[in-house]
């Protein structure tokens, strides 16, 4: 939460206990774990003696960053983050919305087209799957593109396909469901609210006998 903060920032060992409230080995232990999953970036200030670390958050990994912290975001969390004088809500920013998964989806793909330059009809002609108003439902959030039809658009815009659902699991209402499975990594995360939206969206239209 403090890297959040302070995005690109630098912080000394000393600088992040301080703003942390955890002893030098909880700290340490914390910075590893950060660092061995690539959200947190790590230096040694070779000029110093003795030779100290520094470590920030790029602006590229505030997403893995917050979606992190998301699945963290619990009430026994914000009763740590409260003694210690932090603000959860202001680490997350407009990342903890109460918006759908597939409204925050649909805005991904979207500005991913219109940053390649093409406009839906071009995309939908190009990929020859859907039409373009099928195209315009799924950027709307009326309807949820499977992981393979999003893979199909990241590729024809030139980004990421996970990188989109990673950005709309961060941008949306947290599931309930994931939560309760306590996946840390990202990616994962993303993936199974983007099942648990696709099953519950299938479980509305399957008919009852």
């Amino acid at each position: 939460m403090a890297f959040l903060e302070r995005v690109s920032v630098e912080h000394r060992l000393a600088r992040l206990s301080e703003l942390a409230g955890l002893a030098n080995a909880d700290l340490i232990k914390q910075l590893r774990r950060f660092t061995k999953v690539g959200v947190l970036c790590r230096r040694t200030d070779v000029d110093a003696f003795p030779a100290e670390d520094l470590f920030w958050l790029p602006a590229e990994r505030v997403d893995r960053a917050r979606a992190l912290l998301q699945q963290a975001d619990d009430a026994d969390l914000r009763e740590v983050v409260a003694e210690r004088g932090l603000d959860i809500d202001r680490a997350l920013g407009d990342f903890s919305t109460q918006q759908p998964y597939a409204t925050a989806l649909g805005h991904a793909p979207r500005d991913a087209r219109i940053a390649s330059g093409l406009s839906q009809t071009e995309a939908a002609h190009a990929l020859r799957t859907f039409s373009n108003t099928t195209l315009s439902q799924f950027e709307n959030g009326h309807a949820l593109p499977n992981l393979i039809t999003l893979a199909e658009l990241a590729h024809l815009y030139g980004t990421d396909a996970a990188e989109l659902i990673v950005w709309a699991a961060c941008h949306s209402k947290p599931d309930r469901q994931v939560l309760a499975l306590r996946v840390a990594e990202p990616t994962l995360r993303a993936v199974l609210t983007h099942e648990f939206a696709e099953r519950r969206v299938r479980d509305k239209t399957r008919p009852e006998f």
